[in-house]
């Protein structure tokens, strides 16, 4: 990531953290909702990229996939789901390096052949958050679903 990408990424960052005084606040409704500072968070994240399509995100109460991105019907954009018990458990990091994951699809989606993988998605992941935060991420994603996987198999060698 070049210093400018960085240093964009941490203003981003730094912006988040500030709005939400450290913590991300979670939903009480079943409907769900638009998450504007978390929308700053992915349009900052994808733009690290030079992808400017819109990114919209949301909590809802279950998702199959826990956290997952799918374009819009009429491709102007990209919408992320979070599950809401999920989401609850990750801190402001997790979460970046969720979106981040997520975003790596919306690249894969932006760039023919569009062959989504895991790893795939990390690798792109990995150029905008730091890697600490990926495994954090994916520790807790393990515990949740009550399994465990391979680091190096989605993550790369260090």
């Amino acid at each position: 990531m070049s210093k400018t990408g960085f240093f964009r990424l941490f203003v981003y960052l730094a912006l988040f953290l500030s709005a939400t005084n450290g913590q991300v606040e979670a939903f009480s409704s079943s409907t769900p909702v638009r998450n504007a500072k978390l929308e700053k968070i992915a349009s900052g994240l994808a733009a690290s990229l030079e992808m400017r399509k819109p990114v919209q995100v949301i909590v809802v109460p279950e998702n199959d996939r826990i956290v997952s991105v799918e374009p819009f019907l009429n491709g102007q954009g990209f919408r992320v789901e979070f599950e809401q018990a999920f989401f609850d458990q990750l801190n402001d990091e997790e979460i970046v390096a969720a979106l981040a994951h997520e975003i790596g699809h919306v690249w894969i989606f932006s760039h023919p052949p569009h062959n989504h993988s895991e790893p795939l998605a990390n690798e792109i992941a990995l150029k905008i958050v730091p890697r600490k935060q990926m495994e954090a991420l994916y520790i807790k994603l393990w515990k949740y679903l009550g399994t465990t996987g391979d680091m190096v198999d989605l993550l790369g060698a260090e």
